[in-house]
């Protein structure tokens, strides 16, 4: 498909056929994008298990063939003497039939929950399918019409365009009535598309979704996006390998670093996927699940140009070979033909797609993240002040420029092989920028909630109380002592480093600890310096600024030292050895005496946080995996369990239909209080991952109601997600026989 859609796009480039060439690619991509979608939506949202549906798709794809098979240059297409037209238009109008047929089928014999499922159904047929097919039944009678007045009379206006051009002078219309059914197909492509999002939207915000809508497999809807972007970059790569090869350095230079550049284009593609499933946009939202899918069309297009704009330069590299050898190769491939492109034509074609490539791929990363987050990760949020994170708002100008770059670069160089290497350039770089945001904000959340989780452990063993003295025993108001008095009789014994220093960072005392800790031979040569010296990463820059602002918080208004987030708290940090070297440490800090001094007391976390980052991360994926499918907006009821059936999560729906005041009430339960018929085995049901069951559940007052239940083992945890609906939501007081339907 995307080779023969090269074709028709490499046959409108130049100066006469532009128009033409919009306006056919989108209405060919467009018709069969159509197709693939609206067959991937149904297979994930029903099942099929008999020969008679397999029999049914063969068909389909046998018109979908044809429509393929009939993709040729737009001399052809657009040529009413031709078939091409006609027969594409003709596959076209009779696959979408048979996606009616299917519907039909779904509104008077589909099982499951009957009313959501002719709600859905009608609303997908009068949105959607039947425009679609009456768009494709007019572009296919123009088609007809077309080419049977064309055969009546073979001198008529309708013949081939440039096949006679002295018909219409020096150059051919730009748009002719030839070109009405590939308009038409254009023009509900882009009008459907916003048409069904804001139809959608507003059906979703004023009518009650769970009659209306048929959930679909969500991960069987990702695998199947990856494996049609794998198909465009696959198809993009054979357009390299088609040509006929010359031994030239510019050829070489085109064909490797063209292939170098689609291959990284494949990883960022799905490194911009998240790892898990329940991070996918398509789980998110529908806003966010339409604006991947707009990306992908877009990303799909662009590979198509991009790998049609290396096939180009490739071929004009051998014409210049045969042009300086003074003779043509008559064994040229039938499937790279001579070339006669401008050089800049050709330059445009690829900036262009390099840029919506790029853009594409950024963009679809916020699909998945959400904009709010992407801003976030640019602020660096402490006790003291907010500041931006200059590490990633320098990858966001960085990733601004070459982008900016990609789309300008037909205007520095025309040269193919410059071009080429350039690009690679672009998507090398952007890669590397991937890598470093990941270092940069991705690896620092991990730590940071590790640290969090380890700071709270050692939270009580790491705090020096303050201890009165004896005289003082019995009076309301005990005597303070001097920072000596109170930390450094027991400083030299603790097992923790303890620095003592003034409100300007100033340190004044050290126990042996804290100079064994940070590698100093004497106490001398830390005592004296600023804290700065002990801090790693960029605390180490920035920590005098943060030691001043805290003082002179403290001088300004005393009392704000009961409510201040850094005094008695713990918190990980990266501190630095007198060698240059890090290592994470716990770090308590507290005022002492009479608020002019700084106590700041260090646990060397070396070794701990390894192993328990990995726990934490465990734990913390599970968590995050619980919190997206556990959503108090759905509107089934949805109940978390580890795999002996212990309730761990439910939501707000789940408490309503089955009658408790509260989550808690279920939470820690067992999930056989509600599954009535398997009391004695949940696993019966937890083990039956994908599959959907008619299940008489148990509410908390003794009354039954009869659900349907799907489960789905959530990836990479021990924990189950059980989605349930009730089949009749009317309220009755008559009992359903307790057993599995």
């Amino acid at each position: 498909m995307a080779y023969n859609l090269g074709v028709l796009v490499m046959s409108s480039m130049n100066g006469e056929q532009w128009l033409r060439g919009i306006i056919y690619f989108v209405g060919v991509f467009g018709s069969l994008w159509t197709a693939w979608e609206i067959s991937m939506q149904y297979e994930s949202r029903y099942m099929i298990f008999d020969y008679s549906h397999r029999l049914f798709q063969v068909i389909r794809f046998l018109f979908l063939s044809i429509a393929i098979l009939h993709i040729k240059p737009i001399e052809y297409m657009s040529d009413p003497t031709s078939a091409e037209c006609l027969a594409f238009t003709i596959s076209i109008f009779m696959e979408s039939v048979m996606h009616l047929i299917l519907s039909w089928e779904l509104y008077f014999k589909a099982k499951g929950n009957r009313e959501s499922i002719k709600n859905h159904t009608i609303d997908n047929v009068y949105m959607r399918l039947l425009p679609m097919s009456t768009v494709y039944l007019a572009a296919a009678i123009i088609a007809v019409v077309l080419f049977v007045r064309s055969k009546s009379n073979t001198d008529s206006k309708y013949n081939r365009l440039l096949a006679f051009p002295e018909k219409y002078g020096s150059s051919a219309p730009i748009w002719t009535l030839s070109d009405l059914p590939l308009t038409l197909l254009a023009g509900y492509y882009l009008i459907s598309f916003v048409n069904t999002a804001l139809t959608r939207l507003r059906t979703y915000k004023t009518l009650d979704i769970r009659k209306r809508f048929v959930p679909s497999n969500i991960d069987y809807e990702i695998h199947r996006y990856g494996e049609w972007i794998l198909l465009m970059i696959g198809e993009g790569i054979l357009s390299l390998l088609i040509v006929e090869t010359t031994e030239s350095k510019d050829y070489y230079i085109i064909t490797t670093f063209g292939v170098l550049t689609t291959i990284f284009i494949q990883i960022l593609t799905f490194e911009s996927a998240p790892a898990h499933s329940e991070g996918h946009a398509l789980w998110r939202n529908y806003l966010s699940g339409m604006s991947f899918s707009m990306l992908y069309q877009l990303l799909s297009m662009a590979l198509i140009i991009m790998g049609l704009s290396y096939k180009v330069f490739l071929l004009n590299v051998l014409k210049e070979e045969e042009e300086a050898d003074s003779a043509h190769d008559e064994k040229t491939r039938a499937l790279a033909p001579s070339a006669d492109i401008d050089k800049s034509v050709a330059a445009a074609f690829y900036s262009v797609s390099l840029f919506v490539v790029i853009a594409s791929l950024e963009l679809t990363t916020l699909t998945h993240s959400g904009i709010k987050e992407a801003l976030h990760h640019m602020w660096r949020k402490d006790a003291v002040s907010n500041q931006l994170y200059w590490p990633v708002v320098v990858i966001n100008i960085l990733k601004s420029g070459l982008t900016l770059f990609a789309l300008t670069l037909w205007v520095w160089t025309v040269a193919p092989d410059v071009l080429t290497l350039c690009g690679f350039g672009v998507v090398l770089t952007l890669t590397v920028t991937r890598v470093l945001k990941f270092f940069f904000v991705y690896q620092k959340a991990l730590i940071d909630e590790a640290a969090a989780r380890v700071t709270e452990r050692f939270r009580m063993s790491t705090a020096v109380p303050n201890r009165p003295d004896d005289s003082s025993a019995g009076s309301p108001h005990p005597q303070r002592h001097s920072a000596v008095d109170d930390t450094t009789s027991g400083m030299e014994n603790s097992f923790d480093g303890i620095i003592l220093a003034d409100l300007n960072g100033v340190i004044s005392t050290v126990n042996e600890t804290a100079r064994l800790l940070f590698g100093y031979e004497t106490k001398e040569e830390i005592i004296g310096k600023n804290l700065s010296i002990l801090c790693g990463g960029s605390d180490g820059k920035r920590h005098d600024g943060y030691v001043k602002a805290f003082k002179k918080k403290l001088l300004d208004d005393p009392s704000s030292i009961s409510s201040n987030k850094v005094l008695g708290r713990q918190r990980m940090l990266h501190a630095c050895r007198a060698d240059g070297t890090e290592f994470p440490c716990v770090i308590g800090i507290k005022l002492v005496s009479n608020n002019k001094m700084i106590a700041g007391y260090i646990r060397d976390m070396t070794g701990v946080v390894a192993t328990e980052k990995k726990r934490v991360s465990v734990a913390l994926h599970i968590e995050e995996a619980i919190d997206k499918v556990v959503d108090d907006h759905a509107y089934d009821a949805i109940i978390a369990t580890d795999r002996g059936g212990k309730i761990q999560r439910v939501n707000t729906m789940a408490v309503k239909e089955f009658g408790y005041g509260s989550k808690e009430e279920l939470i820690d339960t067992n999930l056989s209080i509600l599954m009535h018929g398997v009391i004695d085995h949940p696993e019966f049901l937890l083990d039956s991952h994908g599959e959907q069951r008619i299940i008489c559940i148990t509410r908390k007052d003794g009354s039954e109601m009869e659900c349907i239940v799907a489960t789905r083992n959530i990836k990479g945890t021990p924990i189950v997600a059980s989605y349930i609906r009730n089949l009749n939501p009317v309220k009755s007081n008559v009992k359903l026989p307790s057993k599995e339907r």
